[in-house]
């Protein structure tokens, strides 16, 4: 069982529910729990927590679960496994970019623990570290985020929870279909969007337009989920999500492409009344102008390490997404000036992980907009805001 962050959500994992299952995990037996990490109280969710480890654990009949907790998901696990009845529902527990602790629980002793942390963490910083007992390991590149889904980690957790090193392997098979599956939820609390429309389209790579039909049409369920559905691999698409309140606004989520079975693939929609909604409120809603929403799905945007640019322009750099902010998303807009000055959005500069550039981006048939992270080409239509925000996904 998985346990995401500040501001996010299970899609953290997805790079790990793959691996997980290439290694010869049953995909019915990774389950990642989604919780409100910006306005909800440390009790409560150790209590929604409880439950579902409650519930999983009557659906498979597993005795014990292995618990993995990155950033305050770390925190939230330790505060559960805190309580010797709570911990003998866990097996293992792996704790990632997240504080270290000084205290060992005589009833979960820290040699059940594996402790991954990285000197590139500019959020967890000094605060993460070595925890003397558990199985601890130091990288020294990977950022915040990356702590949680690069290979050299999703690694060192595979052997920790399987160390017999009986596991089989199942070669990755090449496949012209993938399945993906997924949830709706709001940004940040994590508040199902049930009876939300979900449109999939397959769309032409070279100016991300919509092809004739789409693909799939469907609602969410009462749990916010969706799908599964099946896809060509290797082909870009656009997934259209559209709340069921009238009110809030439509969001298109592009992909460069599916290359295996995602069961993780969250769409997210705006809040309302709490400080990222006050944020979110300056998008535009113009027909001549397009809202780009850029989010890497790995790893941050660092400036001086990676590149991206959207039509030739650069939204990170060190002055817009510096290591010390660990910018996983960049809102790309005008500010209201009509002048397109390249600076920070001011309203996202304290922001956790969340950036901004001022730039005017035009609207309109024919226009299109080609956005390049570290070579890899996405390219999306520039549809103007009034119509729709426009997202596209860094993998």
């Amino acid at each position: 069982m998985f346990i995401h962050g500040f501001l996010a959500s299970g899609d953290t994992w997805s790079n790990a529910v793959q691996y997980l299952q290439q290694a010869g995990y049953c995909k019915n037996r990774l389950y990642a729990f989604d919780w409100n990490s910006v306005g909800g109280n440390a009790k409560q969710n150790e209590q929604l927590l409880s439950q579902f480890i409650k519930q999983v654990k009557k659906e498979t009949g597993a005795e014990q679960i292995d618990l993995v907790g990155h950033s305050a998901g770390g925190a939230l696990a330790r505060g559960y496994l805190k309580d010797s009845t709570h911990a003998n529902n866990i097996g293992r527990y792996v704790h990632i970019g997240s504080r270290k602790w000084t205290e060992s629980y005589s009833w979960f002793s820290n040699e059940r623990c594996l402790n991954i942390f990285s000197t590139g963490d500019r959020v967890a910083g000094t605060a993460a570290g070595n925890v003397e007992g558990a199985s601890n390991l130091a990288l020294t590149e990977e950022d915040h985020y990356q702590v949680a889904t690069s290979t050299t980690a999703l690694k060192a957790i595979l052997d920790f929870l399987q160390p017999d090193k009986t596991r089989l392997t199942i070669p990755l098979k090449r496949s012209n279909q993938v399945e993906i599956a997924g949830k709706a939820v709001i940004l940040g609390d994590n508040t199902l969007m049930k009876g939300a429309l979900v449109n999939i389209y397959a769309i032409k790579r070279h100016n991300g337009t919509r092809k004739p039909k789409s693909i799939k049409n469907l609602h969410t369920s009462e749990k916010g989920t969706w799908g599964p559905v099946l896809l060509q691999a290797g082909l870009p698409y656009e997934i259209e999500l559209i709340p069921s309140e009238p009110k809030k606004r439509k969001i298109s989520y592009f992909f460069n492409s599916f290359e295996q079975d995602d069961p993780l693939v969250y769409l997210r929609g705006f809040p309302e009344g709490n400080r990222i909604s006050s944020l979110l409120g300056k998008i535009p809603e113009e027909e001549n102008q397009s809202a780009l929403v850029v989010y890497a799905a790995t790893s941050a945007m660092v400036g001086g390490r990676d590149s991206v640019t959207v039509n030739q322009f650069p939204i990170c750099s060190r002055e817009l997404t510096p290591a010390s902010r660990t910018v996983i998303t960049s809102f790309v807009f005008d500010d209201g000036d009509g002048i397109s000055s390249g600076k920070p959005l001011k309203q996202f500069v304290a922001a956790p992980f969340i950036g901004g550039v001022d730039r005017i981006l035009p609207a309109g048939k024919g226009k299109k907009y080609q956005i390049y992270y570290n070579g890899k080409l996405l390219t999306i239509p520039a549809v103007p805001s009034k119509d729709r925000i426009i997202l596209a996904v860094l993998n």
